[in-house]
């Protein structure tokens, strides 16, 4: 138990650092106002190409902290994480952002927006009247940002105003009780293992919480499968519906989708291998964030990280055994579709954060020649096209600038998959799309065969 924010000499609340003072049971209707924000924090989130991972237990709360004996609304807003930001797009030293939003006559108005280390609703001078305490960052006190600062305010209907604040002492700590802050988290460490022989053969790992099994295999025309075996008590979704992977490489900044359907008659779900997510097994992670969606893509759940120990090696040993063209080359002579200059098939590309290959997002897409990246619309001129690392390659182009004057031009790619790629530092992910999957609109290159 906390210790409570009266006590005989101060109206200010302990330190509970990041965590808001919730209760059990969320309600099931938010106002539309509130509705509203978190609509549009998931939007935000999905225009910039993250996993929205939403704690809607956690993410509005119904208490009184006006005065005016109406109900009002605290937002957390770091129960709405987005996967490509974390916690850090809205929590620091000064704690995490919170919204208050006030009855008034015509609903619901926002009149708090602030990080706070902790908040509390409490009674002002012991009267029924109710104001707002603050755990802040300790500058405010006029000390430094580690230190505890407490404030009380007080609403009169237009603006908060200080009631009191102080630098907080260890008596504001809530008493320790001796008892540990319950069982540790979930972690996963498992070594992927390779079993069976030709193409029999499957890579996998065991012992996930959420997963009793994560495999891959090969697929009889070429390329490799994943098959899940998800642990009793993990959410699934509806009948008939996908089950969608998240993995988020924290080394390479870059996130895949991988989309499994159930299998007949049994509780396994299996899919294509998403060449994305193939290169991010194989990347120099230790392990990789894990996130579930059972509608679709439109909500996120965090699950725990996946191991990554022995990933590669194990991999690799299953692609010798799958039927040619599974994996990525890193040289050689280019097999029939396939760009001498590089270990990718020749044609078109989505970025598949945004679009699958029906509906390229804007109608972009982009075009991998025999020799070049063609882009629609450029105005630059092509130089070469090259290998400088065993993922990575480089176009370098001649463009004009402001004046009109040719300027060079170079632009980075790294190889993702055995038909992916991104620009190194956009995290997009340009994924091969053959042409008639393609709306016509998005088939601007002529040249193509």
């Amino acid at each position: 138990m906390i210790r409570s924010l009266m006590t005989a000499s101060s109206m200010l609340l302990p330190l509970l650092a990041l965590v808001q003072s919730q209760p059990a049971t969320p309600p099931k209707v938010w106002p539309r106002e509130v509705q509203a924000l978190y609509d549009s924090l998931k939007q935000e989130c999905r225009a910039d190409g993250g996993k929205f991972i939403p704690d809607r237990a956690h993410f509005a709360v119904e208490t009184e902290v006006t005065g005016d004996g109406k109900p009002d609304w605290v937002v957390d807003y770091s129960s709405a994480r987005c996967s490509n930001a974390g916690y850090s797009a809205y929590c620091g030293t000064a704690g995490c952002m919170i919204a208050i939003f006030g009855s008034d006559r015509n609903g619901y108005r926002e009149i708090f927006n602030d990080n706070v280390r902790d908040w509390q609703a409490v009674k002002l001078d012991g009267k029924a009247r109710t104001g707002l305490g603050l755990s802040v960052h300790g500058t405010v006190c006029g000390s430094v940002g580690a230190d505890m600062c407490l404030e009380v305010l007080r609403w009169d209907g237009r603006k908060w105003a200080v009631v009191e604040r102080r630098r907080g002492t260890d008596a504001d700590l809530p008493p320790s009780t001796g008892e540990d802050g319950g069982p540790p988290p979930a972690f996963h460490s498992a070594r992927w293992q390779v079993a069976g022989s030709g193409t029999g053969t499957v890579a996998a790992v065991t012992g996930h919480p959420e997963f009793s099994a994560v495999g891959l295999r090969c697929q009889p025309g070429g390329g490799m499968a994943m098959t899940i075996v998800p642990a009793k008590g993990l959410r699934l979704p509806p009948p008939g519906k996908p089950l969608l992977i998240g993995f988020r490489s924290a080394g390479e900044d870059s996130e895949a989708t991988q989309s499994l359907s159930p299998a007949t008659g049994k509780s396994d779900f299996s899919g294509a291998l998403d060449p994305v997510a193939r290169g991010l097994l194989m990347g120099a992670d230790t392990d990789l964030s894990l996130y579930a969606s059972y509608d679709g893509g439109d909500e996120w759940t965090e699950l725990t990280a996946l191991s990554l120990a022995g990933s590669t090696a194990a991999i690799r040993t299953l692609e010798k055994q799958c039927p040619r063209g599974a994996a990525v080359g890193t040289g050689g002579a280019a097999s029939s579709g396939q760009s001498p200059a590089l270990p990718l098939p020749v044609g078109y590309y989505v970025d598949a954060r945004m679009s699958t290959c029906e509906k390229p997002f804007a109608d972009i897409a982009i075009y991998l020649a025999e020799d070049r990246i063609v882009q629609r619309g450029s105005s630059c001129k092509f130089t070469s096209l090259k290998m400088t690392g065993a993922t990575a390659f480089r176009q370098t182009e001649s463009c004009p600038d402001i004046d009109g004057r040719p300027m060079p031009s170079t632009q980075d790619y790294r190889i993702t998959g055995p038909q992916s790629f991104e620009l190194v530092g956009f995290g997009d992910a340009w994924t091969f799309c053959s042409a008639n999957r393609l709306p016509a609109k998005a088939k601007f290159y002529r040249a193509a065969k």
